[in-house]
């Protein structure tokens, strides 16, 4: 197992997986709705998506990235983030996790400076060997 402890941009992922109940999602949306429009101006806030499940019918990821582990502590402890976690918990889901993470390197098509070696050193290959 390779450690890397890299994280040279102290930016953190926040994964929600909910399965809310028949009856909670349509409130479990309005409320994720009026949350989006808080988080747009929270400090620190960098963008949030939603996906929903191939695996398990019903069940939503909510992924948000933020600048830093402050910043998720602070939005974790917004008022109405606070009451729609309560009313969440007792009323809308059947069930949940929250995985908090670490990002330990971020790259795209566009910049791979930070890719892996071996990574850029196969596409760079892979480019040569498809050359005319």
């Amino acid at each position: 197992m390779i450690k890397n402890t890299e994280n040279s941009n102290g930016k953190v992922v926040v994964l929600f997986e909910v399965t809310p109940t028949a009856e909670g999602k349509v409130r479990y949306l309005e409320l994720a709705a009026q949350l989006k429009l808080l988080l747009s101006d929270a400090k620190g806030f960098i963008r949030s998506e939603r996906f929903s499940s191939l695996n398990e019918e019903g069940k939503l990821l909510p992924l948000n990235v933020w600048e830093n582990e402050e910043a998720v502590e602070k939005w974790r402890n917004e008022l109405h983030h606070r009451t729609s976690q309560s009313e969440g918990r007792e009323r809308l889901f059947e069930n949940y996790r929250i995985t908090v993470a670490s990002v330990i390197r971020e790259y795209d098509d566009s910049n791979r400076n930070k890719a892996p070696a071996d990574s850029n050193e196969y596409f760079h290959n892979k480019q040569a060997d498809d050359r005319p």
